[in-house]
């Protein structure tokens, strides 16, 4: 996953691996390069453009990676399309009283049937 933003005319990327490998690039020079697997983070970059921070928070409530430029956010959220996925993830999978009322419905014929079967072969 990549992202990228302008700082003060100068681009600022991340790049990020599902296997935890984290780059920084600054106007193109690579500043940082990492294996991370945090869930809370805060990398701090002292730049002649100013002091440029990115916070990642990864957990199963929240999803966000932010980018401030001398303490003022300037990108509310740097990968926002895989965020969507995780949304949309969190979502579908979201079941609410009736939704486990069913699955414990189709366990139990699922088990009788199972039983049935057992009991027909033995």
């Amino acid at each position: 996953m990549e992202a990228s933003f302008d700082v003060n005319g100068k681009e600022f990327k991340v790049d990020f691996s599902m296997l935890g490998s984290e780059k920084y690039y600054f106007n193109g020079v690579l500043l940082k390069k990492r294996r991370s697997f945090k869930f809370n983070d805060r990398l701090v970059f002292d730049t002649e453009e100013g002091k440029i921070e990115i916070a990642v928070s990864l957990s199963p409530k929240n999803w966000s990676t932010q980018a401030f430029i001398n303490n003022e956010l300037i990108v509310e959220e740097l990968f926002p399309e895989f965020k969507q996925k995780i949304e949309d993830g969190k979502s579908s999978k979201g079941m609410g009283k009736s939704g486990m009322f069913k699955n414990v419905i189709l366990w139990c014929i699922l088990t009788i049937v199972f039983l049935m079967i057992f009991q027909w072969v033995k």
